[in-house]
Formats: C-alpha cells, sequence, structure tokens
C-alpha cells in the first residue's frame, strides 16, 4: 500500500507521539515536519525535516510541496498561508479558517457564543477604560487572557483586587487581551474529539483534568471523569455541537469547566492535545492515530477504553531547572516510550533541554484488575517518586 505524506507544522512531542504511532501500527502514512529545532523531538520517525519557523512562509510553502496532506501540531502555524495553500487545492486539515477562529482567543470565544455554544461572559479589552468596565461588570476577580500567542496559562493574569488593575498592561506588555469572567469551577474536564472529512464525529471518554498546585500547567488527567452521567452527556453534546461548529477534519481538544452540573467551554485546541495522551496505551484507538486517520480521510478507530481507568501523569521541569538531563525511573534512564511496570508506561519526549515548567514527558497507568480511578492516582504518588529530570553529566 503507498503512504500518503502528511506535512506537520511542528515537530515536537504531538508530531513524535504521531510518528510512533504510524510505527507501533505499520499506518500507511510517513511524516515531514518543519520545525525551528534541528534534529526535533520527532526527527527519529521523519522522512524529512525542514528547518524553519512555524510561521515561515517560504519554508510551509515547501512543506506542501512535499507533502500529500498538512496539518499542525501547534496553534502558533502561519494560518495565512495555511490558507492560501488551502484554495489552491493543497488538503489541509484542520480548516486553516478553524486555525485563524482558535489563534485568537477572543474571536474563539465570540464563534462559539455565536453558535450557542456555553462560553464564561467575556469582552475585548483595548485599554484602561475596558478594563475597568469589566471590573464592574463581571466583578472580582476577573480573568484577563491575551488574545494570542499564548498556551499552558501563560497568557493569563487574573485581577484579584483593584490595585492589581495598574499591573494588566505592564504583564502583557500588549493591548490585545480578552476578559472573561472568573469562574469558581467545581472542576475541569475535556473531551478529545475527532471529525473525519465526511463530517463523522467521535469523542473519547470524557477526562478530568487536574491543574499543579503552584502552576497552571495540566499535571494529571483521570479518565473516565469523577462526575455524573449528567455532566458526561453534556460535556459530550457540548463537544459534538463545537465540532459540528468548526471547520475541517482532525483531533480537537475541548478543555470545559463544570459549574453546579452544567459545562462551559474554557478553551478549544484545534490539534491533539496533553489531555489525551492516556489514549495511547488505555484505548483501542490513539489520540495520534485517529487525527492521522481523520485528515487522510480513513475511517475513524474505536475510541473505548481497553480495559477500565486510566490516569495520566505530566512530567514537568522543575524551577532552577536548565540545560541537558536525564529522565529517570527508579535510577534507570528513559528513553523513548517504556514499560517500567505493569500497567505503567513512561514517555521521554526527547526535547533538547529542560526548562522550568516545561512539558518534558509523561507516565500512564492503566487499570489492573478492577482498579478504580482513586485507586490509580494512589499509584500515581508512588510512581512520580520514581520519575524524575536530572541534570545530565558532561
Amino acid at each position: 500500500m503507498d503512504k500518503r505524506t502528511i506535512g506537520v507544522v511542528g515537530g515536537g512531542q504531538l508530531c513524535l507521539m504521531m510518528g510512533e504511532a504510524i510505527k507501533n501500527k505499520d499506518l500507511p502514512y510517513k511524516l515531514i515536519a518543519i520545525d525551528p529545532t534541528p534534529d526535533c523531538p520527532a526527527h527519529p520517525f521523519l522522512e524529512d525535516q525542514i528547518v524553519g519557523d512555524y510561521k515561515d512562509e517560504d519554508q510551509i510553502r515547501r512543506l506542501g510541496e512535499l507533502s500529500d496532506i498538512l496539518t499542525f501540531e501547534i496553534e502558533l502555524a502561519n494560518s495565512k498561508v495555511l490558507n492560501d495553500l488551502s484554495r489552491k487545492g493543497k488538503p489541509v486539515h484542520p480548516s486553516p479558517e478553524t486555525l485563524r477562529i482558535i489563534q485568537d482567543k477572543f474571536t474563539q470565544a465570540d464563534f462559539l457564543r455565536a453558535h450557542d455554544i456555553p462560553v464564561p461572559d467575556f469582552q475585548k479589552i483595548e485599554g484602561e477604560a475596558d478594563l475597568r468596565r469589566a471590573i464592574r461588570e463581571y466583578g472580582l476577580p476577573l480573568m484577563i487572557k491575551a488574545r494570542k500567542d499564548s498556551y499552558d496559562g501563560r497568557g493569563n493574569f487574573v485581577v484579584r483586587k483593584e490595585s492589581d488593575a495598574a499591573q494588566v498592561f505592564a504583564y502583557f506588555n500588549a493591548t490585545g487581551l480578552m476578559a472573561q469572567r472568573y469562574i469558581p469551577f467545581d472542576l475541569e474536564v475535556s473531551v478529545i474529539s475527532a471529525r473525519g472529512i465526511g463530517g463523522e464525529i467521535v469523542n473519547f471518554p470524557v477526562g478530568e483534568n487536574i491543574h499543579g498546585a503552584d502552576y497552571n500547567i495540566l499535571k494529571t488527567t483521570v479518565v473516565p471523569a469523577r462526575v455524573s452521567e449528567s455532566v458526561i452527556a453534556k460535556a459530550e453534546k457540548v463537544a459534538s455541537d463545537a465540532m459540528e461548529a468548526l471547520k475541517g477534519a482532525g483531533v480537537f481538544g475541548i478543555e470545559m469547566f463544570v459549574v453546579k452540573g452544567e459545562v462551559l467551554i474554557n478553551e478549544i485546541a484545534p490539534r491533539v492535545h496533553n489531555s489525551g495522551h492516556y489514549t495511547i496505551e488505555a484505548c483501542r484507538t490513539s489520540q495520534f492515530e485517529q487525527h492521522l486517520r481523520a485528515i487522510a480521510g480513513d475511517r475513524l478507530g474505536d475510541t473505548r477504553l481497553i480495559s477500565g481507568p486510566a490516569v495520566m501523569y505530566n512530567v514537568i521541569g522543575c524551577e532552577g531547572q536548565s540545560g541537558s538531563y536525564r529522565i529517570l525511573y527508579d535510577g534507570k534512564t528513559v528513553t523513548g516510550t517504556v514499560k517500567v511496570e505493569e500497567g505503567v508506561f513512561v514517555h521521554n519526549y526527547g526535547k533538547h533541554e529542560v526548562k522550568p515548567y516545561r512539558k518534558m514527558g509523561h507516565f500512564t497507568i492503566v487499570s489492573l484488575k478492577g482498579e478504580t480511578q482513586d485507586d490509580l492516582l494512589r499509584r500515581a504518588e508512588r510512581i512520580k517518586d520514581k520519575v524524575e529530570i536530572v541534570a545530565r553529566e558532561n
């Protein structure tokens, strides 16, 4: 069978895990990526790498010439040139128009609201008068977000008291901001949802997301989410409604707040997502295989859990860590993906250097002998103490 060449804007850990899916299941695809880092994490699984920026118009056009289909693993991709390539007949999935909408958090929220999809109240902030008005209308605390080029909570600022307002514009050093009503949510859930070229939509199990106590980065995903069946049904419907409204094929990560039994979309990622990494070992089809199937026009795979609940735990660089490193499990170096004990899989993304609060890998624990989500979380506490990032000796 001829293999279709998929060009990926971004050669990081998400592209890496697409490559692993292709190799592990002998899927009929091959990858080329553009990434600014030579020998990027996905490099061992690439047919070729173009060293270039995610926004480099000339290099993205070159990537298009070398590929049958284009996709992206990062929202920083140049949606304008991708849209131009799409208009000229090159298959690009998800749709560059969808990417353009999602790249701007205000435009994203406005789009969802226009399609009657529940989101927290929000408004544009272009100056101090707008900020003061938002404080009057929404009260304190108030969430302020950079509209573009931010992720993992790095573009967020919470105004907790009136005096904080004076710090907002200095913190962002920009005026492309939006205010969002602060939501005292009960918990966050996410749905990894896939849409095929023909419009079919398939959801993975609803996951429960737990963030770090001292950083706004995803720490743990618990699947299935420990919520009522009613909340599960509402989250799945909201995800499917959002996917119906958005254009193009592929896998999306849809993050939601659960508030008194109702769900609101916080943000959407138009790509495979950190909260879906558990699918590699826990589901019949991983989100990475599903994304490739979706954008290639192939039948979507079975998203059910193989053997019950699962927990994914991120391995994140600590404050003060930088430079070359190793990831260890119980004192032994982990390279790539390793099954370290029954039902436990550690992933090292192979990034060139560790940085504070940078995602360097993850581990997934799948249920054994009827373990519950709470059982797995207790096991995760034991496992995480065995996984460490240490400086590499020269």
